[in-house]
């Protein structure tokens, strides 16, 4: 069997912390053989840089994921066409953007197709998204042969865009995993063909918070109606959210999904 570990969003440095904190002994208790992180928040709530992507890297992340955040960071922005970097933006944006939407890795002798879309109702830039059913299409299409398990981090805000999307999936691919909304939903499944399935596997960031963010930032907003910044705790107590899968390389299918969520001092 081949085991994914999937972190959800990590927003910004206290959800870095968490990451560096917890995951050692995630990898003891699962022994992942590739270990995949949502990054589109990882630097100041917003983008990558080099020195974050570095700290994620030397903790144990093998691969990264993102969203429509990814491009907000210019300092980060190369690291999307840098091929050292794991790393896939959503596949169904303009091919103007910078980044890949898909990759295949090779982890311990299995073909992984890392795949990752982005919803398009209710998101940021969703007037730049495309289509993401066609798009996995295409995708799985043009990798035909080339995999052995197929993992996709569905980027949405809308609860039914992800699970229709899941079974739409459903059999094709080993897990759909939702991103975006930074809450942990309570119905990670296999499918009925085979596919691993959750709406959101949640954050890796501020447990006392607002999606990873300092309350009072966020409810200044509601309250005035105008864009003021987001403020990020940079320590105190982190929750790391996530799912780990295991998945039979020789069908491409899901045979377990677990949540996982641990609460970590930083």
């Amino acid at each position: 069997m081949f085991t994914i570990l999937y972190l959800g969003d990590i927003v910004g440095k206290l959800g870095r912390k968490a990451v560096q904190t917890a995951l050692p002994d995630l990898k003891m208790r699962y022994k992942p053989d590739l270990v995949i992180g949502n990054v589109e928040n990882l630097t100041h709530g917003v983008g990558i840089s080099p020195k974050a992507m570095r700290e994620m890297l030397d903790a144990g992340v093998n691969a990264f994921t993102s969203g429509n955040h990814i491009w907000g960071n210019p300092e980060g922005t190369p690291l999307l066409d840098d091929a050292e970097w794991k790393l896939v933006r959503p596949a169904n944006v303009p091919a103007s953007k910078k980044g890949r939407g898909s990759i295949v890795l090779n982890m311990n002798g299995v073909r992984v197709l890392l795949i990752n879309l982005m919803g398009s109702l209710f998101t940021t830039t969703a007037d730049d998204v495309s289509n993401a059913f066609p798009a996995l299409d295409d995708i799985l299409k043009t990798n035909e042969g080339m995999y052995d398990v197929a993992f996709v981090d569905m980027h949405a805000e809308l609860t039914a865009e992800k699970e229709a999307l899941g079974h739409y999936a459903d059999g094709r691919v080993a897990a759909v995993i939702g991103s975006h909304t930074h809450v942990p939903t309570a119905d990670a499944k296999i499918l009925p063909g085979g596919t691993a399935y959750c709406t959101d596997a949640g954050r890796v960031g501020a447990y006392t918070s607002v999606l990873g963010f300092e309350p009072s930032s966020v409810i200044n907003r509601f309250l005035t109606g105008e864009r003021t910044p987001y403020t990020l705790p940079d320590r105190g107590k982190a929750e790391l959210n996530g799912v780990v899968i295991t998945a039979d390389p020789a069908t491409g299918k899901a045979v377990t999904i677990v949540p996982i969520r641990n609460l970590v001092e930083c």
